[in-house]
């Protein structure tokens, strides 16, 4: 029990600034806004990300970190809770994998950006495809799929998970698809990334890396029974460290984005 209450004060303490500088970041009203340019269109997604993880998701699991045991005892809640989490996880990797990948066209291919018909080409269209694809894995299997042990447990974390991460078959898409693809993707365009790139890029993606490729082998490790879900200080890392990207990205992106845009942009590009 304290070791919960250490880990609940650790995140309340990061949560509540963190959540505040979202907001703060999140002001498309203001004139000259840098994030309302299509080169930092992904950062917003990422922010909104964020900030639905610390408003919305970090509160069930500091509300069981707090209680011992899932505060609302229903199955509909504990299914919501599993889509919630493995979505909220999933879109955090992706969307951060396609900015790593857009990036450089924007970078070294501008043109492919110059007109309307071109930036919902290379822009809009993968970027709607790449979050439904995402939500619509997420939330039928949570829903739909079913197994021999599909009973919920209210003293454990997201009431024990449901089939979808428990089904061999679709824990396998689960950690080479939409964990390991979108980490080796970010890893691959941070370590090919040159001096042209811009920075915010970078230390957002090196961030990201720090979280997600440790988290990436140690689940990997586990499925393939390297290593056990029921060590202590495993579990633990693969419950919570999918917050630590949600918390900290506003902070980066504050303090890598000026009040004004100054990075040079692709022109046309808005």
């Amino acid at each position: 029990m304290s070791s919960n209450l250490a880990i609940l004060i650790s995140l309340t303490i990061v949560q509540i600034p963190s959540f505040f500088c979202a907001i703060q970041i999140l002001r498309f009203g203001q004139r000259n806004n840098p994030l309302t340019r299509l080169p930092n269109h992904l950062l917003v997604c990422l922010l909104i990300v964020s900030l639905y993880a610390i408003a919305i998701d970090l509160p069930f699991t500091q509300a069981f970190l707090w209680l011992g045991f899932v505060p609302i005892q229903t199955s509909s809640m504990c299914t919501f809770y599993n889509i919630s989490f493995s979505t909220m996880s999933g879109l955090n990797r992706a969307l951060m994998a396609f900015m790593s990948l857009e990036r450089h066209f924007l970078v070294f291919r501008p043109q492919l950006y110059h007109t309307f018909r071109s930036r919902v080409l290379y822009h809009y269209i993968p970027l709607i495809i790449t979050i439904l694809a995402v939500v619509l894995y997420f939330i039928p299997t949570t829903i739909f799929v079913s197994c021999s042990t599909a009973s919920y447990d209210y003293t454990r974390f997201m009431c024990g998970y449901t089939c979808a991460v428990r089904v061999p078959s679709f824990i396998l898409i689960l950690v080479w698809l939409y964990v390991f693809l979108p980490t080796a993707i970010i890893t691959v365009a941070k370590w090919n990334r040159t001096r042209k790139m811009i920075i915010h890029t970078s230390v957002i993606s090196g961030a990201y890396i720090l979280c997600w490729l440790p988290f990436s082998i140690i689940l990997q490790l586990s499925v393939n029974g390297i290593t056990s879900f029921n060590d202590y200080n495993i579990s633990q890392f693969l419950i919570y460290g999918p917050y630590l990207t949600p918390l900290l990205t506003p902070f980066i992106v504050q303090q890598t984005i000026p009040a004004r845009q100054t990075t040079v942009q692709p022109e046309n590009v808005q």
